[in-house]
C-alpha cells in the first residue's frame, strides 16, 4: 500500500488561481456575479461586492445551504434558503425573518485573502506565512504578447502535474514529434542553477529535432534552448528559445482542487508576430498537453508517494529535487508559518 509523504495542509499558505476574470464575469445568471469553485477541498463562492472581488466559504452557517445559489445584492451575498445576508467580511448583516432582533455574534462565514492578477482570481486560505502571488515576468514585459489558454482539469495531484514538467527524460517517448525526437533516448539530467524567492531554476538543451514552438510563419520551429523556473509550490515558467532566435514562454499554475484533482491555468507568450493569429500557438501547447494527459492520469496514486514506493535513478535528478523541496516546505509547515516564510526567502545555489 502506498502513502504520500507530503502534508497537503501546507498548500493552504500559498496563493492559487481559482478562476479567470472572464469566468467570474460570465457567472451572472440574473442573480449577480456568484461563482462556485473549490480549493484544497474547501468549497468557495467568488463574488464581486462593490467592485471588489472577494472569496468566501460557500456554506451558510445557518442551515448549510450553498451561498452561490443565492443573490449578489451589490454589497452582500444573500443565502437562497432564508435570505440571510453576508457582507464582504463574512459577517451576517441581515436576517429577514427577525428584522428587529439582534444578529447572533457567531452568524458569520469565513472569508479568505483574494486578489486579481494576470486576469486570474487568486485565493489564499491562510495568510499567516506572508507568501506572495508568483511572478509572471513575460506578462508584464511589453516585448511579449501573452494569451490566456483554456484551463483544464486533470485527475492527478498538483505536485504530479508540475513534476511532469521537471521529468525531461520522458520527451522521446511521449513527445517524439514535439519536445523530443525518436532515437534520442539517452538523457543527462541538467544541473539546477538556484533556489531563491520560492523559485527553482534549471536549463535544458533539447535533442536534435525537437520542435516546441511556432515561428512567425505559423510553422513548427526547432527548439534551441529551454530555461525552466519552478514557482513553488505548483507553478512552472518555461522560456523557450527557438532556432530563429525568437522566444516562447509557457507559464502554468496547477491549482490543487483537492487531494486527487488539479486545475491548470496557463498562458503562452511570444515575442514575435504579435499581430498574427493566436490560435497556432495555443494549438501547439494543447497538442503537447494531449500527449501527456493519459500517462499522467494513469499514475497511481495521484499524489506523490513515499520514496520507498517508487524507484529513483540519476535521470530523475530534477524531479527528485522538486520532491525534496516540497518535503522541506511541509517540514517547515510543521514548525509554523514563520518557518515557511523563512524557507521561501532563503537562497541556495547549485542544489
Amino acid at each position: 500500500m502506498t502513502s504520500t509523504f507530503l502534508d497537503n495542509k501546507t498548500w493552504r499558505y500559498f496563493w492559487h488561481p481559482v478562476c479567470t476574470m472572464q469566468e467570474l464575469e460570465a457567472s451572472d445568471t440574473g442573480r449577480g456575479i456568484l461563482l462556485q469553485t473549490k480549493l484544497l477541498g474547501t468549497e468557495l463562492v467568488i463574488a464581486k461586492l462593490e467592485s471588489v472581488v472577494i472569496a468566501m466559504n460557500n456554506r451558510c452557517p445557518h442551515r448549510s445551504a450553498k451561498l452561490h445559489l443565492g443573490w449578489n445584492c451589490g454589497d452582500a451575498i444573500q443565502c437562497p434558503y432564508h435570505g440571510w445576508k453576508y457582507g464582504a467580511d463574512g459577517i451576517c448583516v441581515e436576517i429577514p425573518a427577525l428584522p428587529n432582533d439582534p444578529i447572533p455574534p457567531n452568524a458569520k462565514t469565513t472569508t479568505y485573502d483574494c486578489e486579481v492578477k494576470y486576469e486570474l482570481v487568486w485565493v489564499r486560505l491562510d495568510g499567516s506565512a506572508g507568501t506572495e502571488i508568483p511572478r509572471h515576468d513575460a506578462y508584464n514585459d511589453l516585448e511579449f504578447k501573452c494569451v490566456l489558454g483554456q484551463s483544464y482539469n486533470w485527475k492527478t495531484h498538483s505536485a504530479r502535474r508540475v513534476e511532469n514538467y521537471t521529468d525531461l527524460a520522458h520527451f522521446p517517448f511521449i513527445h517524439p514529434k514535439t519536445l523530443g525526437s525518436e532515437g534520442h533516448t539517452t538523457f543527462l539530467a541538467p544541473d539546477i542553477d538556484f533556489r531563491r524567492e520560492g523559485r527553482m531554476r534549471f536549463f535544458y538543451k533539447p535533442s536534435e529535432g525537437s520542435r516546441s514552438g511556432v515561428n512567425s510563419q505559423g510553422e513548427l520551429s526547432a527548439l534551441k534552448f529551454s530555461d525552466y523556473t519552478i514557482n513553488l509550490p505548483f507553478g512552472v515558467n518555461v522560456d523557450l528559445t527557438l532556432q530563429d532566435g525568437s522566444r516562447t514562454v509557457l507559464w502554468i499554475w496547477a491549482t490543487p482542487v483537492d487531494d486527487t484533482y488539479c486545475r491548470s491555468f496557463w498562458f503562452v507568450c511570444r515575442n514575435r508576430d504579435q499581430d498574427g493569429p493566436d490560435q497556432p500557438h495555443i494549438d501547439q501547447q494543447m497538442r503537447i498537453l494531449e500527449e501527456d494527459i493519459d500517462v499522467v492520469e494513469s499514475q497511481d496514486p495521484e499524489q506523490i508517494p513515499h520514496p520507498r514506493d517508487e524507484i529513483a535513478v540519476s535521470s530523475d535528478k530534477v524531479s527528485l529535487t522538486y520532491r525534496r523541496i516540497l518535503y522541506e516546505l511541509c517540514k517547515a509547515k510543521s514548525e509554523g508559518p514563520e518557518a515557511i516564510k523563512a524557507y521561501m526567502t532563503t537562497e541556495r545555489h547549485n542544489i
